[in-house]
């Protein structure tokens, strides 16, 4: 005797396998969706006739319709969570092609533990840092408006920066995407960023892992992130100890903005939408300067601090008067910024003119596209500038001074913004 609930159970599993509600396969039976419903309770059975309707159109034979073994023996696949496997595992191998041909990186298989050697020879006492860096709240306008490899290069030049800071040198980068299965080329281009931003700073890349998880992110969502190992020789590690009354501030410029900037920005953006396709010249839009990414300053902190005449490094991340920059600076002295000094490149004109925000408040919200500070003594500093400029912009924007007279601030200024 025929199962009259077995057999309602199979129909509405090839239904839902192909995508129909009730009233669909209703209307393909020319049916009423009531009599599909009562089927797939298990309270009545089609006729012969209609079992062969109801086969025909789930693409199946009749005796599917009349065997539990198929049903008891159903699984999901990863498609059915969205994910393409086959067509992810293909694009995991292009991107593993892209890995640093490095003797000393041993193994970087994706989905696997990254094995690497660091070279120390020459080092008395090594030492090793390790930071897993983010891009900050402007990862979502880069998603949204395609920026995906800006925002790649910008967590790269990041995650260096932040090494660099104390004087240590980066030595291999691996990056993470978190995506809803987004398009390989895409992802393709996500990878070739990340491994540009290490080849031009001497960094091994470690490839760029892909978790795709389309039951928890939408089809075109992502999260970038990149982990990063470094390495110094104890004696050369960057703590401000060594600055002192006199020292030369240097700044050096960077593009964009900081991540800590956009809520600034976003803020400005919604009281004036028009900014969202402005032009700051005759030639670049705001949007385009906002999201080109940080500069990462690896050669030039490794040049000057082979020739030893680097005395301190300060990584401006959100503006140039926060006061954390300063703070292990030694007692007794500050940094002096002279703002008649501090360069007005176009996109921040553009941000003071648009009047959002009181001019003397202004160099406490951005860092004017001084991405790096070094102090170096009065006597080095030419040498200094002549490594720098060879590949970046820089400016000398103050000096390092006692703060005696000024119960201890570790920064102030003097003058004001050539606005």
């Amino acid at each position: 005797m025929i199962d009259k609930e077995k057999v309602g159970k199979t129909i509405a599993l090839y239904r839902k396998m192909r995508g129909l509600t009730q009233k669909n396969l209703a209307d393909m039976l020319h049916i009423s969706y009531q009599a599909v419903s009562k089927w797939e309770a298990g309270v009545s059975l089609p006729s012969v006739e209609m079992l062969y309707e109801v086969a025909v159109a789930m693409n199946v034979i009749v005796d599917s319709l009349l065997n539990d073994n198929i049903r008891d023996n159903r699984w999901i696949s990863y498609m059915d969570t969205g994910l393409d496997t086959k067509k992810l595992y293909a694009l995991k191998r292009e991107i593993q092609e892209l890995v640093s041909p490095d003797e000393e990186l041993i193994s970087a298989q994706f989905a696997d533990a990254t094995i690497f050697k660091i070279d120390t020879s020459g080092m008395k006492e090594p030492v090793y840092a390790s930071l897993n860096c983010v891009p900050g709240s402007k990862e979502r306008y880069a998603r949204e408006h395609g920026y995906d490899e800006e925002i790649c290069a910008d967590v790269a030049a990041n995650a260096m920066n932040f090494v660099l800071q104390h004087g240590m040198k980066p030595v291999i980068l691996q990056a993470m995407v978190l995506c809803g299965n987004n398009g390989s080329d895409q992802l393709y281009r996500m990878a070739q960023t990340f491994q540009r931003v290490c080849v031009e700073n001497n960094v091994m890349f470690a490839g760029m892992e892909i978790a795709a998880q389309p039951v928890n992110y939408r089809q075109d969502e992502y999260r970038v992130s990149a982990s990063l190992v470094a390495v110094q020789d104890r004696e050369k590690l960057q703590d401000l100890s060594h600055v002192s009354k006199g020292d030369i501030l240097i700044g050096i410029r960077t593009e964009g903005i900081n991540g800590t900037n956009y809520p600034i920005i976003k803020v400005m953006m919604d009281r004036k939408p028009e900014l969202a396709y402005a032009k700051i010249d005759e030639e670049h839009y705001f949007v385009e300067e906002m999201m080109k990414p940080n500069t990462a300053f690896t050669k030039e902190v490794m040049e000057l601090q082979g020739e030893n005449v680097l005395q301190g490094v300060f990584l401006i991340r959100n503006h140039l008067l926060n006061d954390r920059t300063y703070l292990a600076l030694p007692e007794g002295v500050g940094a002096c910024i002279d703002l008649r000094k501090v360069p007005i490149l176009p996109l921040y004109r553009f941000l003071a003119e648009q009047d959002l925000i009181g001019r003397n408040v202004l160099p406490y919200h951005f860092h004017f596209g001084i991405g790096m500070m070094i102090a170096v003594k009065e006597k080095d500093c030419e040498r200094a500038m002549e490594i720098i400029g060879k590949t970046k912009e820089c400016w000398c924007i103050g000096r390092i001074e006692r703060n005696t007279q000024r119960n201890g601030e570790k920064v102030w200024t003097i003058g004001e913004l050539a606005l």
